[in-house]
């Protein structure tokens, strides 16, 4: 598994390599390192909505009394940013515009390839969930994806705010950016839902975080979709 996670990250940094040479802009090497860094809030999101990771994977560093393990920092770089580069190329190749409906759509293609990407890491035991299922047959896996795609899509809407900056401030501006989305998404977003199920795991106020948690994530997926539409 390890093996394809370098192979795979090997292949994207190829990829990016290729669009800097073909639109003359590092934008997408600044996203792949931004994923990176993104990386740095994957313990606290293990503590927080009780994610496993494999035993036999190797360690790179503890964070928050959590591991930071090596194959989760190198797919870090193209788990959220693979699906919004492509979009961008598309736009940047005037194959795609962003208007609400084509926002929303794409949304929905980035929650299939986040929902795919968590199926195939429990179906391969490299993480599993060991807190209770979620309220109304809601999986863990569809929450994550759910929040994966958001965060995704709001890269997405950063790279297209920020593409014409010069190279240092685009730099600057992308870097924290994927560990900041995933803040907000599943930090304060998904707060109701983890508070509730550090607090008390009673089914009513898990199901109340839960209720909570949704109308702030769609809500925040109508901003998104909305600041986009007016991008020129």
């Amino acid at each position: 598994m390890e093996v394809a996670v370098v192979l795979v990250t090997l292949f994207c940094y190829g990829l990016v390599v290729f669009l800097w040479w073909y639109f003359g802009t590092p934008i997408y090497l600044f996203t792949l390192w931004s994923g990176h860094i993104g990386a740095l809030a994957a313990p606290l999101w293990a503590y927080l909505y009780a994610v496993d990771y494999a035993a036999d994977l190797s360690v790179l560093q503890t964070l928050f009394g959590h591991t930071l393990f090596w194959p989760i920092f190198l797919a870090s770089a193209w788990f959220y940013s693979l699906p919004a580069l492509l979009v961008f190329g598309l736009y940047r190749s005037n194959w795609w515009f962003p208007n609400y409906l084509s926002v929303v759509l794409t949304y929905g293609v980035f929650l299939f390839y986040h929902l795919i990407i968590e199926l195939l890491g429990l179906r391969m035991a490299i993480w599993s969930y060991a807190a209770a299922g979620l309220p109304l047959g809601l999986s863990h896996a569809l929450l994550s994806a759910i929040m994966g795609a958001l965060v995704s899509l709001g890269l997405l809407y950063v790279l297209l705010l920020v593409y014409r900056f010069g190279w240092l401030n685009m730099l600057l501006a992308l870097l924290p950016t994927t560990l900041l989305l995933s803040l907000l998404i599943h930090g304060l977003l998904g707060a109701p839902l983890w508070i509730a199920r550090l607090l008390t795991a009673q089914t009513w106020a898990v199901s109340l975080g839960l209720a909570s948690t949704a109308i702030l994530l769609v809500w925040a997926a109508h901003i998104v979709c909305s600041g986009m539409e007016r991008v020129d």
